[in-house]
C-alpha cells in the first residue's frame, strides 16, 4: 500500500486539495510545490484553488514553517504574503538553489545544493527529471529544518529509487524499454516527458490515457504543449472513471489539440491497437512511457 510505519515521532503525508480534504489537516511544516488548474470539477476556478491554499497555510501554528517553491508564480505570491516562518527553494531566486547540474545516461540529475549562496555539498539522484531536483530540495529543506545533517540527507536521497507508478520500469520488448508514470495533469506530463527525453534513447513514444471526460474538457482541449517533448503521442479512448460519457468530448479532440499545440499525436482507441502500432513502428533503442491515473498501469502490460 501507500503507508510505511516508522519509529520516529514525525508524521509525513501527501496532502490532496481535492474537495478541500487538506483543510482537515493541522501541519507543523507545510511544503507547497505548485498551485495549478486541477480538480476544476470541484473548484471551478483557479482563484478558488488559490483561496484553498491560503486557508491551508493558515492552519500552520505560530512556530510552524512554510516551505515553498519559488519557481511557481502562484506559490511565490502566497509565500510573499505569508507572515510566519518560511523558507523557499527553486531553480533560481530562492533560499535553496541547485548549482552545477548534470545528468547521467538514464536521465538522473546530480547537483550542488546551495543555501543562500553557500555550497552545502553534492546531491546525486537515481530518479529521472529536472522536477526531481526541485522535489529533493524541498525534502532537504525540511530535513535540515528538523536537524538532519547534510551528509545524511545526501546519502538518503541517493538511495531513493522512486515509488510505484512514478517512472516505473515495466520491462523491455524487442529492444524497446517500457515505463509508466501516474502523470495526468499537463504540468506533471511535461515534467515526466522532460525526464524521459534526457534518457539515452532513439525515439520517445508517449501513450496518454486521459482519466475522465471532465479532465479532458478542462485541461486537454486548449493549448497543450506539455506533450511536445515526445516524438509521438498515442492516444487511446478516455478512461471514464466515475463519469458517464455524454458524447461532448472524445479522445480525437485531444489529438487535435496536441497537433494544434505543435505535437505529433494519433488516436488508436485500444491498447491492442497501440501494441500493434508499436510493433510496426518502434525500433530497438526506443523508449515508451505510458501516462495516466486510470487503469493505464494495467493496460501497459499489454505492450510487453
Amino acid at each position: 500500500g501507500g503507508t510505511r510505519i516508522g519509529s520516529h515521532d514525525l508524521f509525513i503525508t501527501e496532502a490532496c486539495e481535492y474537495v478541500g480534504s487538506f483543510l482537515s489537516l493541522h501541519p507543523t511544516i507545510a511544503v507547497v510545490n505548485n498551485i495549478d488548474n486541477d480538480h476544476l470539477d470541484y473548484y471551478k476556478t483557479i482563484e478558488n484553488i488559490e483561496a484553498a491554499f491560503r486557508q491551508f497555510i493558515g492552519l500552520l501554528p505560530e512556530d510552524g514553517w512554510l516551505v515553498a517553491c519559488a519557481d511557481d508564480n502562484r506559490v511565490r505570491k502566497l509565500y510573499d504574503r505569508f507572515q510566519g516562518n518560511k523558507i523557499s527553494y527553486g531553480m533560481a531566486s530562492a533560499d535553496y538553489v541547485p548549482d552545477d547540474i548534470t545528468y547521467d545516461s538514464d536521465g538522473c540529475p546530480s547537483y550542488d545544493l546551495t543555501y543562500r549562496g553557500k555550497n552545502l555539498g553534492r546531491v546525486t539522484l537515481r530518479v529521472q527529471g529536472t522536477h526531481q531536483i526541485i522535489d529533493s530540495m524541498a525534502a532537504a529543506a525540511v530535513a535540515l529544518r528538523l536537524g538532519a545533517s547534510f551528509p545524511d540527507i545526501a546519502v538518503s536521497l541517493s538511495k531513493f529509487r522512486n515509488t510505484r507508478r512514478r517512472f516505473e520500469y515495466y520491462g523491455e520488448r524487442g529492444g524497446v524499454r517500457v515505463y509508466h508514470d501516474y502523470a495526468h495533469h499537463p504540468a506533471e506530463i511535461e515534467a515526466t516527458l522532460d525526464g524521459a527525453r534526457r534518457m539515452a534513447h532513439r525515439k520517445l513514444w508517449c501513450v496518454f490515457q486521459c482519466n475522465s471526460y471532465s479532465r479532458a474538457k478542462t485541461l486537454f482541449l486548449g493549448y497543450v504543449p506539455c506533450f511536445n517533448y515526445a516524438d509521438e503521442v498515442l492516444v487511446p479512448d478516455i478512461y471514464p472513471g466515475r463519469e458517464v460519457d455524454d458524447g461532448t468530448v472524445h479522445a480525437k479532440d485531444m489529438v487535435k489539440a496536441i497537433h494544434d499545440s505543435g505535437g505529433h499525436a494519433i488516436y488508436l482507441g485500444t491498447f491492442e491497437s497501440i501494441r500493434a502500432y508499436l510493433n510496426a513502428h518502434a525500433s530497438p533503442g526506443d523508449v515508451v512511457i505510458t501516462l495516466g491515473s486510470g487503469d493505464v498501469y494495467k493496460q501497459t502490460k499489454k505492450l510487453l
